[in-house]
């Protein structure tokens, strides 16, 4: 295995997550309570803690990307027993009149294991969502 390879990974899923690519599912998680999402990038799906199995663009987007790298980079991905991305969501610490701005406050952490190592990495970011309704 790549060890600076999937330290990158590891670094970089989190940014997507937070970063412009989520526009899409901004109005989507608008409407879910504070909770935790968990991806599972390998299979490009999510999971609420409250909700069940959610829909996000952003879950395939990352799975996606991460099988892209991966090929381009020469690591084979059936070497890693897990690649997750946990996102804890809060909307209410920053108060806002929900129905027409949204702050997102993200806690990420992501991790991708293999049979010897464990690269993980976490990210605090903010995010405000103004496109309501």
């Amino acid at each position: 295995m790549r060890r600076k390879r999937l330290n990158h990974y590891v670094d970089v899923i989190p940014k997507i997550f937070a970063g412009w690519r989520m526009g899409d599912d901004l109005e989507a998680l608008s409407e879910l309570p504070n909770g935790v999402i968990d991806i599972d990038i390998l299979k490009g799906s999510a999971t609420h803690s409250l909700v069940g199995n959610i829909e996000l663009w952003i879950a395939v987007e990352i799975s996606q990307w991460l099988k892209e790298s991966a090929a381009r980079d020469n690591i084979d991905l059936s070497h890693l027993t897990e690649a997750y991305l946990t996102v804890k969501i809060d909307t209410d610490k920053v108060k806002t009149h929900k129905n027409k701005v949204v702050m997102f406050h993200f806690d990420l952490s992501s991790r991708i294991v293999t049979s010897s190592k464990v690269y993980a990495s976490t990210v605090t970011e903010m995010t405000r969502w103004h496109s309501r309704h």
